[in-house]
């Protein structure tokens, strides 16, 4: 039986093909994936759905090679297919907010040669601050100012509940977590970046990069902040480049995390 032409179009044109591509590659390399979970936004008591939610584990083990418990990594993903040009402006990453935001968690200590490698410090020097698109047609919204928030949203939202990994649900050891948003984007073919301090000419943009902003949001007590986030663009092809910098911060929390 022939596809109707209507459906064709419909699949070609539709974004859940990347979120979809996104998935299979989070599962193939051994993430945990939900799909389209929906949440409750206590703010506007408003259901809101993420794209994805991917967790995984490292082991927690003392200096003799005994398992404490795991740490869990949640990646709060917002999947953005890029079909026109998008220019982002760049400044200086702000490295005390963002030191303070790594020792947030309560697992890096504030003095410490291994937390200054954790990939909000040393990755992306500069970080975008503000971003403009070709809206397409049909488009209520600026996409990525879409796809910060639902990740953000999501984040704050979820960030305290349990892992739904079968193996740490099961687990009496210790569970830390790390929780990232993120922006998974299909191609940076279209993306340029320029200095927003410089009168230089835009340039593509070809690296993962980070988004620097402050969120002002009501948190699961009701009480209003406005928290400084980074949030980690990646481009679909550099997604094992990002996966091997969360590895590595994984692996330092669990010896943080051990006890001798």
């Amino acid at each position: 039986m022939t596809t109707p032409k209507e459906v064709v179009d419909l699949v070609k044109g539709s974004g859940n093909n990347f979120h979809a591509k996104v998935a299979r590659w989070f599962q193939s390399d051994g993430w945990h994936t939900t799909i389209s979970p929906y949440y409750m936004d206590q703010t506007q008591n408003k259901a809101r759905e993420i794209d994805l939610i991917a967790e995984k584990s490292w082991p927690i083990e003392n200096i003799f090679g005994h398992w404490q418990g795991d740490v869990v990594v949640r990646l709060f993903i917002e999947c953005k297919y890029v079909p026109s040009y998008s220019v982002f402006w760049f400044t200086d990453k702000h490295q005390g907010e963002a030191h303070k935001l790594v020792c947030s968690s309560g697992i890096f200590p504030d003095s410490n040669q291994y937390t200054n490698k954790h990939h909000y410090l040393v990755h992306s020097p500069k970080v975008a601050k503000l971003f403009a698109s070709n809206v397409q047609k049909g488009q209520e919204l600026e996409p990525f100012y879409k796809a910060l928030n639902q990740a953000l949203n999501a984040l704050v939202s979820m960030r305290y509940k349990p892992s739904l990994l079968p193996q740490v649900q099961k687990s009496r050891g210790a569970v830390v977590a790390l929780d990232f948003p993120v922006v998974v984007c299909s191609s940076f073919e279209r993306l340029w970046g320029v200095d927003f301090f410089a009168e230089a000419e835009p340039q593509q943009l070809t690296e993962n990069f980070q988004l620097e902003v402050r969120y002002a949001y009501a948190d699961a007590n009701g009480t209003s902040r406005d928290d400084y986030f980074l949030l980690d663009f990646v481009e679909f092809n550099q997604l094992s480049a990002f996966a091997e910098a969360i590895a590595e911060d994984a692996k330092v929390a669990a010896y943080m995390s051990s006890e001798s």
